[in-house]
């Protein structure tokens, strides 16, 4: 399984190096990308490998020039720009994406996935055709959905049980949904900025908060929240989106193309990250990390009173349980 994931990680690297480096195709659909994570980064190299399937499919007619690293401009910008036109395709986190389409909050609810092979099943089969059907209204075409990992709780003591977390100041993103997720959960919410997480954990501002096995190891904050209680609490996604209007304006082979290249990109993506994460989960227990695993069932019944606070909808209600009922 290493071996042909690495041949499978080496080979689109390898195709997407090509692509950059090879003389310049004059394409007649020059379309434009932008995302937040650095170059070379899953969400960069599954922009890339879309604009590779689509030039390939159309001979060279259509291509997509991608920008890492919010060169042009934070998620919220982007969103912005896709919605009025002056940006084709971003791929931002879905909770601010939430604030244009509220249809997508789904993604954003507590256990809404058993697991990431619960959600890789979700997210290629007939749930995102009928997402997609919705958020059309909104003006929005999903291309696919990328995998931002499994989120856990970082503590500066143990939290082994979910009465461990009461009266806790946990950070959360600023989404109305997560903070909802962790007062149900009894600790007290509080949403600061990512930037500044590190040193509110080392003063005692927050207790805790929550993230992915990647960005705990990545920004080091097992320094000063010692404790990793793997609970499975979400698994956050990013939407690649692109505009209805522009989407409909293109040719036919082109949509068909940018429809087959989100999502090989997005299965590529999710299988990658995936990958890394359970890679970054050895690493933390070569650091001395204190690794609990939680019981989850106390924390699934208080996170359906999230579930009925938010999914009122009849279309909502009817994806909720598809995703359940998703074996």
């Amino acid at each position: 399984m290493k071996k042909l994931l690495s041949a499978t990680i080496i080979g689109a690297i390898s195709l997407i190096g090509a692509t950059l480096s090879g003389p310049a195709l004059s394409a007649e659909i020059v379309l434009k990308a932008g995302h937040s994570q650095n170059a070379g980064e899953p969400m960069d190299l599954g922009l890339k490998m879309i604009s590779e399937h689509l030039m390939k499919a159309t001979g060279g007619k259509a291509e997509i020039q991608v920008f890492p690293n919010m060169q042009l401009g934070g998620e919220v910008e982007m969103i912005k720009q896709v919605l009025t036109g002056s940006l084709d395709i971003t791929s931002p986190s879905n909770a601010p994406l939430t604030n244009f389409v509220p249809e997508l909050k789904i993604f954003d609810m507590p256990f809404l996935f058993r697991d990431e092979d619960h959600m890789i099943k979700v997210l290629r089969g007939p749930v995102l055709q009928d997402i997609n059907k919705i958020v059309s209204k909104r003006g929005i075409r999903l291309l696919g959905v990328y995998n931002v990992g499994v989120r856990h709780i970082m503590s500066k003591k143990p939290v082994k049980t979910i009465e461990d977390m009461q009266g806790l100041k946990i950070r959360t993103m600023q989404s109305k949904y997560h903070m909802a997720a962790f007062n149900a959960f009894g600790a007290n919410a509080t949403p600061i900025s990512y930037a500044e997480l590190y040193s509110s954990l080392q003063t005692g501002v927050v207790d805790g908060a929550e993230a992915a096995n990647t960005n705990y190891f990545g920004k080091k904050f097992y320094e000063v929240a010692p404790y990793w209680g793997q609970v499975g609490w979400t698994i956050l996604t990013a939407p690649i989106i692109m505009s209805e209007k522009k989407f409909a304006s293109l040719p036919a082979d082109v949509q068909s193309a940018l429809i087959e290249g989100g999502n090989k990109a997005a299965a590529w993506e999710q299988d990658h990250y995936a990958a890394i994460d359970k890679k970054r989960l050895g690493a933390l227990k070569e650091k001395g990390v204190t690794i609990t695993k939680l019981d989850t069932i106390p924390f699934q019944k208080a996170a359906k009173k999230v579930h009925d606070e938010f999914l009122t909808s009849d279309d909502e209600k009817r994806i909720l349980k598809m995703i359940q009922d998703t074996k």
